[in-house]
């Protein structure tokens, strides 16, 4: 298992390196742009659009919290849709999974170092990123003083970790559970679309006030309060659970796949 892990990981390295570049890219370049248009985000606070995305544009901490933060889980949902949908169904649409099947490994050993492999190339995105933007921000610091410290943005990023695992077991658990890769991507797609929009509308609708538990971004606070009353533990835990329950699905629905038939779950049991 660990060296199918290490392999997972080597196949790996560029794309986390490629995403750190760019996601730090685009946060240094939110942090850099705020004085220059203070003052028109200022006067467009106010406006519902931004208000039913969940933006904050009139201060800095709520103008770092609603880019750099609010994008940091969005940004890497892409890259958690093509890469957990094509862990299990793609590379048995590629052929690849019957090979790693002959190995004497586990099924159970195979979905867990895949887990574990996207989790801390995930982990290390976002690691530096929040050093690089933290780094940055020092910086900045230094010549107009802002309310948020180094370690006070190094975790606000680094809480995207948890939401995103989430959605990396429910891809694992769909691509083991369902016939093609093709199916687990748009299902995955639309949980995570209709998670994003569903909080926001739940905070400007009273009536759909119900649908906000149900909602995976409602325990993930982007807020600028995030800067000084820090993250909430019991939302970190509760999406870790929902994290762990959806692994304990792939691990039950990859068991029981019978691979390279294509079938749907109550076609594709083996015996």
């Amino acid at each position: 298992m660990l060296n199918l892990l290490i392999h997972e990981m080597k196949s790996r390295w560029i794309a986390v390196l490629g995403w750190s570049v760019g996601l730090s890219v685009f946060g240094v370049l939110y942090l850099n742009i705020f004085p220059e248009v203070e003052e028109q985000l200022a006067a467009l606070a106010d406006l519902s659009v931004y208000q039913a995305f969940g933006f904050d544009m009139g201060t800095f901490e709520g103008f770092i919290g609603s880019t750099i933060v609010l994008f940091m889980p969005i940004w890497l949902g892409i890259y958690v849709i093509i890469n957990s949908t094509k862990t299990l169904a793609g590379e048995e649409e590629d052929g690849t999974l019957e090979l790693l099947l002959a190995t004497p490994l586990h099924r159970w050993q195979i979905v867990s170092a895949k887990m574990v492999a996207i989790g801390l190339a995930i982990f290390a995105i976002l690691v530096v990123v929040a050093t690089v933007n933290g780094l940055v921000l020092r910086e900045i610091n230094t010549v107009n003083p802002v309310d948020i410290t180094f370690w006070q943005l190094f975790v606000a990023v680094l809480n995207a970790w948890p939401l995103i695992m989430v959605f990396v077991a429910m891809g694992l658990f769909l691509s083991a559970l369902l016939p093609t890769r093709k199916i687990a991507v748009i299902i995955l797609s639309g949980i995570f679309i209709t998670s994003y929009l569903g909080e926001n509308l739940a905070n400007d609708v009273a009536s759909l006030s119900f649908i906000k538990p149900f909602s995976l971004f409602a325990y993930f606070d982007s807020r600028s309060t995030v800067f000084t009353v820090g993250v909430q533990a019991r939302d970190v835990m509760l999406l870790l659970g929902v994290a762990a329950m959806f692994f304990a699905l792939a691990l039950i629905s990859f068991q029981r796949r019978n691979v390279t038939v294509g079938a749907w779950p109550w076609q594709n049991s083996k015996v």
